[in-house]
């Protein structure tokens, strides 16, 4: 550079965006840390530095725009950016820059590479310009084939609703959605309350904001609050929890795990449908919307009838559940069964699965036990490979700066081919790594909490269900599985898959011999006697 240009009044201008084209881009910490070696190798006059995160692609960057009401006031000379695509990715702002260079009225801009002036063929500048325009407009288009793509795979572009998480660490392209562990079994419950057909939007919404603290994932743009009436009713509208999503009009088969069946939203739709019914207050009848007739696939419904006895005079009460028969074209010929004898069935089911109290104690103490040891191996796993993986990213930030170095202008130090292959070896490195990361961080951390609920279920739901209201009733038989089907006065059920492993532990031999012996059962069920009679049941409840 000559040096009586050393006394033009330069302006810093940093940019750096979320977009797409720009997530490759170095952070405007470091492109001032870049540009600071300009400055002081050239003895350069900086008299402001302007730093944005903001995306170029339309015209409206408002620091961008002050720093050329500056030049155009005749309050600085130059620009110090990065690259030219710095400036410009749009024909409005680009033209700007242009124009005001070719008139003079910018002296100079600088980047690490190049300099332009005044007397520099228009061209040129013009050719690069529309080159970061074009690649703005061919972007837009893959970002358009890539969400197609993703959508044709079954990923639900965009912010997942509430009870599901976005992938924050896959490959562009091949983002999943988990399940949000904080919030999914609340948005179920949300569900289940609306299912039972006693509980108006506007109650389920405030229950679980008052009583059961369910809020809005916490971000940037969103924070984390309370949920409107509106977002419940977009819950309860959204076939996206029943495994399916919409998308530019058209619905789509999700791959992520669906929250109901498509038999319960078909169902809450019903039920939101209904004009001008009055809901039960008081009376919440047992095991509506959720047990379906085995015969034509209706669901079985409660219905209360009462009968006055003549000796006494008194009204008793009687419960039923039977067939709704709403399914076209069929003829079912199931029977109504009594409340008792569905209970009764209910009761031996949850017998199956019903642990000593004892052996509670025992497997708490082992589990928290196993956690620690878990814990501790991935929280060092965790930390080697989040070390790795910024070495990883500071090794490309080193090559990509050695590359585009003055040094290298006529790749002395680094050619293109060169450059590529170190590069394409590092960026295999980080998409493994980013894999470990993603493998450690998707292991559920609450497992603890989800096995001690397990087997406190497994103890105690069985009296609970014998003692509880008719609401707590419902809630345990969907605790307890699903796929439940009524036929010929049968009731039939899916066990969850801890429980079918629990009931296999309970119809162990030595464990039925020992329940006899309460007191021998202890001493095994706490550790005070090895070489315990049943320790294959213990170890297979415990893995």
């Amino acid at each position: 550079m000559k040096k009586e240009q050393n006394n033009l009044r330069y302006l810093e201008y940093n940019r750096k965006s979320t977009d797409s084209e720009d997530r490759q881009i170095q952070s405007n910490e470091d492109q001032h840390k870049e540009h600071e070696r300009i400055i002081n190798q050239n003895n350069l006059n900086v008299i402001k530095t302007f730093s944005e995160s903001k995306s170029a692609k339309k015209p409206g960057r408002p620091m961008f725009d002050e720093m050329i009401k500056m030049i155009e006031r005749g309050e600085a000379d130059g620009i110090i950016c990065w690259k030219i695509n710095r400036l410009s990715r749009n024909p409005i702002d680009g033209g700007k820059i242009q124009w005001l260079l070719q008139q003079g009225i910018i002296k100079s801009i600088i980047t690490p590479s190049k300099e332009y002036l005044p007397t520099d063929n228009v061209l040129m500048m013009a050719v690069e310009l529309g080159v970061a325009n074009q690649f703005i407009l061919d972007l837009s288009k893959d970002v358009k084939r890539g969400i197609n793509s993703k959508v044709k795979k079954g990923w639900r572009p965009g912010r997942a609703p509430i009870g599901y998480t976005n992938d924050k660490l896959g490959e562009k392209g091949e983002k999943k959605i988990f399940v949000d562990q904080e919030r999914f079994g609340l948005v179920r419950k949300m569900w289940d309350h609306l299912l039972t057909d006693n509980y108006s939007v506007k109650q389920i919404v405030e229950m679980a904001n008052d009583e059961w603290g369910l809020r809005t994932p916490d971000t940037k743009r969103h924070p984390s609050d309370k949920l409107s009436l509106s977002v419940g009713y977009k819950i309860f509208t959204n076939p996206f929890y029943y495994g399916e999503f919409m998308w530019e009009g058209e619905i789509h088969q999700g791959k992520h795990k669906p929250m109901i069946t498509a038999q319960e939203f078909d169902t809450a739709q019903k039920i939101l449908g209904k004009k001008g019914k009055p809901r039960p207050k008081n009376k919440r009848l047992p095991f509506n919307g959720i047990i379906r007739c085995g015969e034509c696939g209706a669901m079985i419904t409660s219905q209360e009838k009462f009968k006055k006895i003549k000796s006494t005079g008194e009204l008793r009460s009687y419960l039923y559940h039977n067939c709704t028969h709403r399914k076209k074209n069929t003829n079912c010929t199931q029977k109504t069964i009594r409340h008792e004898e569905l209970k009764k069935q209910v009761m031996e089911k949850l017998d199956s699965i019903t642990i000593p109290p004892e052996f509670l104690e025992f497997t708490l103490q082992l589990l928290r036990e196993e956690n620690e040891i878990e814990e501790n191996d991935r929280n060092q796993i965790l930390k080697n490979q989040q070390e790795s993986f910024n070495g990883c990213l500071k090794r490309i930030d080193n090559l990509i700066k050695l590359y585009i170095s003055p040094e290298n202008t006529n790749q002395d130090l680094m050619d293109e081919k060169e450059f590529k292959e170190q590069k394409n070896i590092l960026m295999a490195e980080k998409k493994r790594i980013e894999g470990d990361l993603r493998e450690i961080e998707m292991r559920v951390d609450e497992w603890v909490e989800k096995s001690e609920k397990t087997f406190h279920f497994a103890t105690y739901a069985k009296h609970s269900f014998d003692k509880g209201n008719f609401e707590t009733k419902t809630q345990i038989l969907r605790a307890f599985g699903q796929n439940f089907l009524l036929k010929d006065g049968i009731l039939t059920i899916e066990p969850e898959p801890a429980y079918l492993i629990i009931k296999k532990g309970v119809e162990d031999k030595e464990i039925k011999k020992a329940m006899l012996e309460p007191q021998k059962f202890k001493e095994y069920a706490l550790g005070k006697r090895k070489n315990s009679r049943f320790a294959t049941a213990f170890s297979r409840w415990s893995g």
